[in-house]
C-alpha cells in the first residue's frame, strides 16, 4: 500500500461522509422560513429535501462505476467542487424553483463523494473489518446530524436562512482541503475497469440477480426510508404542530442521532466478537418493536410529543446497528466491483428514501399520522425482507462452514 497509516484517513472520510447529512439536516429548522421568504408552500419547501435525495440517488448510478474507472480520488474531488457550487447557488437563490435546481447540483456533488467512500473502504478491508471501519466512519459522520439542526437553528436565530448555506460552504471547503492533503488513491491502476456502458449495465444486472445480497440491501434501505420520513416530516410535527422553537428542534433531533452514534460505537466494539450478522438481527428486532409502537401511536387522537420523541429515538437509534452491518452483508459479495456495488446501494437506498419522503409529503394532513405510519411500516418491512431473503440463506452458509 502507498500509505503508511490508513487509519489516519478515517476522520477525514467521516467528515466527507458527513457533507450530505449536513446538507440535509442543517437547514431543516429553516424550512418554514424558506417557504415564507420564497413565497412557497410548506409542502414545496419540504420537496427541497426529497429533490436532493432523488438526484443524489440517481447520480450514484453513474458516478459509482466512474470511480471504478478513474479512481476514488478524482471522483471525490469532482464531487466536492460541485457540492460547493451548489452551496453558493442555494445561498443566492431568489425563488423556490432556483432553490430546487441548486439543491440538485449540490446533490450530484454529494453523490460523487458519498458513493465513493464505501468503495474506497472496500479497497482496504474485508467484511467484518469493513463493518467495523464503516461503523467508525459513521461515528464521525454522526456528529453532522447531531449538531447540524442546532447549528442551523442558531444561525437563523441571529441571521437569515441564507447564512445556513454559507456555513455549509465553509464546512465543505474545510473537507476539501483535508481531502486533498490526506486521502490518497486506493484503487490501483491494474484493478480499474474500462468505461463501457454495456459492462456497467451487465454489472448492475449481476447485482439485481443476487438474491441474498439484494436482501441485505433492501433491508437497510427500508430502515433508511423510515429515517428519511422522520427527516422530512419532523420539522412540521415538532415546530408547526407542537410549537417547538427552531432553536429547540436541533437538540430534540440530535438525541436520535446521539442514540444511533452510541449504538454504532457498541457495534464497532462487538462486531469482531459477535459478528455483523447477529448484531444486524438484534437491531432489526428492536426497530420492529419500536415500529409497532409508532403504529399504535398513529391511532391516538393527539399523541404527546414526548411519547413520539421517545419511541422515535428507539427506532432511529437502531440504525447504528443496522446500516453498517446490512451494507457489509451486501458489499461482501462484490469485492471486484466495489464502486458499482456502492453506487447501486446508494441509488436504491436514497431513491427509496426520496420516494418514502415524497409520499409522506403528499399525504400531509396537518397531523403526525403520516410520519408515524410511514416510519412504522418501514421498520416492519426491513425485518420482513431480512427474514425472507437473508435469514435462511445465511443460516445455511454458517452451517456449511461449520
Amino acid at each position: 500500500m502507498p500509505y503508511t497509516n490508513r487509519w489516519v484517513l478515517l476522520p477525514v472520510l467521516g467528515l466527507l461522509a458527513a457533507l450530505t447529512p449536513f446538507a440535509i439536516d442543517m437547514y431543516l429548522p429553516s424550512i418554514p422560513s424558506i417557504a415564507r421568504d420564497l413565497d412557497a408552500s410548506i409542502e414545496l419547501a419540504q420537496l427541497s429535501v426529497t429533490v436532493y435525495l432523488a438526484v443524489f440517488a440517481a447520480a450514484q448510478l453513474l458516478l459509482g462505476p466512474l470511480s471504478d474507472v478513474h479512481g476514488r480520488r478524482r471522483t471525490i474531488g469532482l464531487g466536492l467542487i460541485l457540492f460547493m457550487l451548489g452551496d453558493i447557488a442555494c445561498a443566492l437563490a431568489p425563488s423556490m424553483s432556483l432553490m430546487l435546481l441548486a439543491r440538485a447540483v449540490q446533490a450530484v456533488g454529494g453523490a460523487a463523494v458519498a458513493v465513493t467512500i464505501p468503495a474506497l473502504v472496500r479497497d482496504l478491508f474485508e467484511r467484518d473489518e469493513y463493518a467495523r471501519v464503516m461503523g467508525m466512519i459513521m461515528l464521525v459522520m454522526g456528529f453532522a446530524p447531531l449538531v447540524a439542526p442546532s447549528l442551523g437553528g442558531l444561525i437563523i436565530w441571529y441571521a437569515s436562512w441564507h447564512w445556513v448555506f454559507v456555513a455549509l460552504l465553509l464546512i465543505s471547503l474545510i473537507a476539501t482541503l483535508l481531502f486533498f492533503r490526506v486521502v490518497p488513491e486506493t484503487l490501483l491502476i491494474e484493478h480499474r475497469h474500462r468505461l463501457h456502458l454495456g459492462d456497467i449495465f451487465s454489472n448492475y444486472g449481476l447485482l439485481l440477480r443476487h438474491r441474498t445480497a439484494l436482501g441485505y440491501l433492501l433491508t437497510g434501505s427500508a430502515s433508511f426510508s423510515g429515517m428519511m420520513i422522520f427527516i422530512v416530516a419532523s420539522p412540521f410535527v415538532y415546530i408547526e404542530l407542537h410549537g417547538v422553537s427552531a432553536s429547540a428542534f436541533g437538540p430534540l433531533f440530535g438525541i436520535n442521532v446521539l442514540a444511533a452514534m452510541l449504538l454504532a460505537s457498541v457495534n464497532t466494539t462487538l462486531v469482531r466478537r459477535l459478528g455483523a450478522e447477529r448484531l444486524l438481527r438484534i437491531g432489526l428486532a428492536l426497530q420492529a418493536t419500536a415500529a409497532i409502537a409508532l403504529l399504535l401511536l398513529s391511532g391516538m387522537t393527539q399523541p404527546d410529543l414526548w411519547l413520539i420523541a421517545a419511541v422515535s429515538c428507539v427506532y432511529l437509534g437502531m440504525n447504528g446497528l443496522i446500516f453498517g452491518n446490512a451494507m457489509a452483508g451486501f458489499m461482501a459479495f462484490f469485492p471486484s466491483m466495489a464502486g458499482t456495488a456502492s453506487a447501486f446501494a446508494g441509488a436504491l437506498r436514497f431513491g427509496l428514501g426520496a420516494l418514502a419522503g415524497s409520499i409522506v409529503s403528499l399525504l400531509h394532513d396537518g397531523s403526525a399520522v403520516p410520519m408515524l405510519i410511514g416510519m412504522g411500516l418501514c421498520g416492519l418491512l426491513a425485518l420482513g425482507i431480512y427474514l425472507l431473503a437473508c435469514w435462511q440463506q445465511t443460516a445455511g452458509e454458517h452451517a456449511a462452514v461449520e
